[in-house]
């Protein structure tokens, strides 16, 4: 596949660490993994991309991305946690879209950042609106590598979280994402992806996310032996 889970972390958020990286070999286990953090971590089959911490996450994305050898990449985030099987056929289906049309940059694997006014790009697959505040967005996303590092190479973005801003300049570069139409179970305020079946997100405010995600962390404690009242607060 040629395919790079890239994933960002830090050693503040290490209590999550065996549980993503295991659900990722148990659910998805891709040939190439990068991962982003500030401290070496020690699991099979993963290229480490260690940052300063001081530095601006544009240019700790940059780095990282100059590592990923696949002409596309999907972004995750260690509390991104899988809780079954991703659709493998499916995830070839969609680079075999990015191959046939090459003005497409992206596809998002969950359904989010969609307003009212749709467009079709065929049975499957949607228009995401580049006016959308959204338009750019960490949430589980089939990139173009080459494109992701355009766009934040001219971003400069300081911070993670600073998905308005990597917006505009991801529709400054011109750049077309689609959505799949696909919903997974719906979950507070989204849906689950139905492709790419993770927790969206674990973590909020440094606490577990048991309110939309109860029944899937509860089989996480209890495979983890984890005291949900306790965990490291990033």
């Amino acid at each position: 596949m040629n395919l790079t889970l890239l994933t960002y972390t830090h050693s503040k958020a290490s209590d999550l660490h065996n549980i993503y990286f295991d659900r990722v070999k148990k659910f998805f286990n891709p040939k190439n993994q990068v991962v982003l953090c500030d401290k070496e971590i020690n699991y099979e089959g993963i290229i480490m991309s260690i940052y300063d911490n001081e530095s601006k996450y544009y240019k700790q994305m940059v780095n990282a991305l100059d590592k990923v050898k696949t002409d596309y990449v999907i972004y995750s985030q260690e509390d991104y946690i899988l809780f079954d099987a991703v659709n493998i056929d499916k995830i070839n289906d969609l680079i075999s879209t990015l191959e046939n049309d090459k003005e497409i940059s992206f596809i998002r694997l969950i359904y989010s950042g969609i307003d009212f006014n749709v467009i079709d790009y065929n049975e499957e697959l949607i228009y995401l609106n580049s006016q959308h505040q959204y338009y750019f967005s960490t949430q589980i996303t089939i990139w173009r590598t080459q494109d992701l590092k355009d766009m934040f190479n001219k971003s400069k973005t300081e911070t993670i979280w600073d998905e308005t801003k990597n917006s505009i300049h991801l529709k400054e570069l011109n750049k077309i994402g689609l959505c799949v139409k696909a919903k997974g179970d719906k979950i507070g305020g989204h849906f689950n992806s139905s492709i790419y079946p993770y927790i969206a997100t674990a973590i909020v405010k440094g606490k577990w996310n048991d309110s939309e995600y109860g029944n899937q962390l509860n089989t996480i404690y209890d495979e983890y032996n984890i005291n949900k009242e306790i965990r490291g607060v990033r």
